[in-house]
C-alpha cells in the first residue's frame, strides 16, 4: 500500500547463535545449583530444615519397674533344632526374657502339687524342649509368681528356674538351694510353647554337665553353670558415690528424697557421720555415699500390707521404691535386682544387688548394695550404700570360661558356681572378673 512503512525486520537465529545461547542457559542452571546447594550448607538455612522439617521421635527409656529386679542373668531356650543360651549381656538377656516371660507366668500361675525331684529328673527338664532362667541372688519365688503371672501359693527362694516338655505335659521346675521341685501346670505346648520356643536359634551354647563328659576341666564348676562360646568383652566402669559430707547440697537432695523436712543445716557430726534425728526417726549418712536409717516411733516408710504382716512381695515392692527414690538422683548406668527375702521371726529382711549391663556388681564384703528390714506393715531399718557407674569406654581383660575353671582346679573343690561379675570396694573404678561361690 502506498505510504505504509514496513516495521524492522528481525534477523532470524542461524546455527552458530542458537549454540552460544544454548551454552548460556546450561551454565545458568548450573550456577543455579551450585549456589543453592552452598546455601543448603549454611547454619541458616540448616536451621530452617529444622523448622520445616518435623522432627523423627526418639526412641523412649521406658523406666524400671518392680518387676525388672527379678530378670535372669541368664537365659536357655531348647527346642528340636537345639540350645540356645546367653548370659552377661543385658541386651540379649532382656530381648529373650520378653518372650519367655508370659511363659513362665502361665507356669507359676497354674502350677499344681509341689513334689520333690532328684539331680537327675532336673536334668531332664533341662534336656527336653523347655526354657530355663538362671538368677542373680536368690528372689523369692512368690515376686515371680506376683510379678510375671497371677500370683500362686507357691512359697521359697530360687537360684533358677525351668519350664520343660515331656511329651505329655508341661513341667515347672526351679532350685532352692541344695534342692529341687517340679510342679505340674497347664501351659499348652501346641497352643503357646511350641511357637516361644521355635523363634529361638541354636548358638552353641552348652552347660557344664554335658561338656564334662569330653573335657574333665569343667569337673570343678556347678554342673548347671550356663556356657557360652562367645568370649565375653565387659566394660571398665568409673564409679563414684555422693559425699553426704562435704556436699551439703547433697545432703538437702538425699533427705528431700527420703521425705525428712529438716535441712542439711540440722545434721550434726557424730564419729566421722552426718546425722539427722526427725521425729525419733534417725538417718546416718557418710562421705562415700552410704546411707543408715532406723525408725522411731514414727511409721514413715510404711508397707502396704493387707494383713498385720507383709508378705516377701509387699515388702519387697515396699524396699525397691525407696531404693529407687534415694538412688534416682546419682544413679549411673546400674539397675537393681532383688537378690533375696530372707524370713525373719518378726518380717523380712530384703537386699538387692547391682547390675551393669548384664553383669552382676557385688558391693563390698556382702555383695548386697542395699538390705532392708520389715517388721510388721512398716520399714524399720536399712543400709544403703549408693553409687553410680559410667563407662570409661574401655574394655575388661577376662580368660574364657575354660581358662577360669582350669585355674580354679588347682586351689578349689568342686560343685564351684563360676560367675562374672564386677567387685566394687570403694575404688574409683571396677572391672569384671570371674568369681567362684560354692
Amino acid at each position: 500500500m502506498a505510504g505504509h512503512k514496513r516495521g524492522p525486520q528481525m534477523a532470524g537465529q542461524g546455527p552458530r547463535q542458537r549454540l552460544v545461547e544454548l551454552g548460556k542457559d546450561i551454565l545458568i542452571v548450573i550456577l543455579t545449583c551450585s549456589a543453592i546447594y552452598l546455601a543448603g550448607l549454611t547454619p541458616m538455612m540448616t536451621q530452617l530444615r529444622s523448622w520445616m522439617t518435623p522432627p523423627v521421635p526418639s526412641a523412649q527409656v521406658q523406666p524400671r519397674q518392680a518387676r525388672d529386679t527379678v530378670i535372669p542373668c541368664g537365659v536357655a531356650v531348647r527346642n528340636g533344632l537345639g540350645l540356645y543360651g546367653v548370659s552377661y549381656d543385658e541386651a540379649s538377656v532382656e530381648r529373650a526374657f520378653s518372650l519367655l516371660s508370659p511363659l513362665l507366668g502361665q507356669a507359676l500361675t497354674t502350677a499344681g502339687e509341689v513334689e520333690s525331684i532328684t539331680p537327675r529328673q532336673w536334668q531332664q527338664l533341662l534336656e527336653g524342649e523347655g526354657i530355663y532362667c538362671q538368677f542373680q541372688g536368690s528372689p523369692p519365688l512368690e515376686a515371680l509368681s506376683a510379678w510375671l503371672g497371677e500370683g500362686s501359693s507357691l512359697t521359697g527362694s530360687v537360684q533358677a528356674v525351668a519350664l520343660g516338655w515331656d511329651g505329655s505335659a508341661a513341667w515347672l521346675g526351679w532350685q532352692d538351694g541344695d534342692a529341687s521341685y517340679r510342679a505340674r501346670t497347664q501351659v499348652s505346648y501346641s497352643e503357646h510353647m511350641s511357637a516361644v520356643l521355635d523363634e529361638f536359634r541354636p548358638n552353641g551354647a552348652a552347660f557344664v554337665y554335658t561338656l564334662r563328659e569330653s573335657d574333665e576341666t569343667y569337673d570343678v564348676l556347678d554342673p548347671y553353670v550356663l556356657v557360652a562360646m562367645e568370649s565375653q568383652r565387659p566394660m571398665t566402669y568409673a564409679a563414684v558415690s555422693p559425699d553426704f559430707i562435704g556436699d551439703s547440697g547433697a545432703m538437702d537432695t538425699l533427705l528431700g528424697a527420703m521425705g525428712f523436712r529438716s535441712g542439711a543445716g540440722s545434721a550434726y557430726e557424730a564419729a566421722g557421720e552426718r546425722a539427722i534425728n526427725e521425729n525419733g526417726d534417725r538417718l546416718r549418712v557418710n562421705a562415700a555415699g552410704r546411707v543408715v536409717f532406723h525408725t522411731g516411733e514414727e511409721n514413715r516408710y510404711p508397707v502396704n500390707a493387707a494383713g498385720e504382716s507383709a508378705t516377701s512381695v509387699e515388702a519387697a515392692l515396699a524396699a525397691w521404691e525407696i531404693l529407687d527414690r534415694a538412688a534416682a538422683p546419682w544413679k549411673g548406668e546400674e539397675v537393681f535386682i532383688l537378690a533375696g527375702a530372707e524370713k525373719t521371726e518378726l518380717g523380712w529382711r530384703v537386699s538387692f544387688q547391682s547390675r551393669l549391663h548384664g553383669i552382676p556388681v557385688y558391693t563390698g564384703k556382702e555383695g548386697w548394695c542395699a538390705q532392708f528390714t520389715i517388721e510388721g506393715r512398716k520399714i524399720t531399718d536399712f543400709t544403703l550404700d549408693l553409687r553410680s557407674y559410667t563407662s570409661t569406654g574401655e574394655t575388661c581383660l577376662v580368660t574364657s570360661e575354660r581358662l577360669a575353671a582350669a585355674a580354679l582346679r588347682s586351689q578349689a573343690a568342686g560343685g564351684q558356681k563360676l560367675k562374672l561379675c564386677y567387685t566394687d570396694n570403694g575404688t574409683p573404678t571396677v572391672a569384671a572378673v570371674w568369681m567362684a561361690e560354692e
